[in-house]
């Protein structure tokens, strides 16, 4: 893998990860969905409580991605998942582009 590519599979990684971080906040932000985070029940919500509780939803993500199942993320993978980004980005485009006052400010030139 060249350091391009590394560099574009890690920000891939790292937008799964708070993309997943936007799924959780509703239950974190919520006062009775706390203790959904506070394994222990002491009231205080820890770093590690927090990250138990992404594993697995990290865990999923990671099993989505890995189209073999060969518990490893090979470079088809992440083209994979680059492409399901690019055909995501479409669709939103697609979405908004009504409500777009003029084509001059397409999202996708910039």
């Amino acid at each position: 893998m060249n350091s391009n590519t590394t560099r574009t599979s890690k920000a891939i990684l790292v937008s799964l990860f708070f993309a997943g971080m936007l799924f959780t906040a509703p239950a974190m932000a919520g006062e009775n969905q706390t203790h959904a985070f506070d394994a222990n029940g002491d009231g205080k919500i820890t770093f590690e409580e927090v990250m138990k509780k992404l594993e697995k939803s990290a865990r999923t993500t990671f099993d989505t991605m890995d189209h073999n199942k060969d518990g490893v993320l090979s470079e088809k993978d992440f083209d994979d998942a680059r492409e399901g980004m690019r055909k995501l980005e479409d669709w939103l485009y697609d979405l908004i582009k009504p409500f777009m006052e003029d084509d001059k400010s397409d999202p996708k030139a910039v």
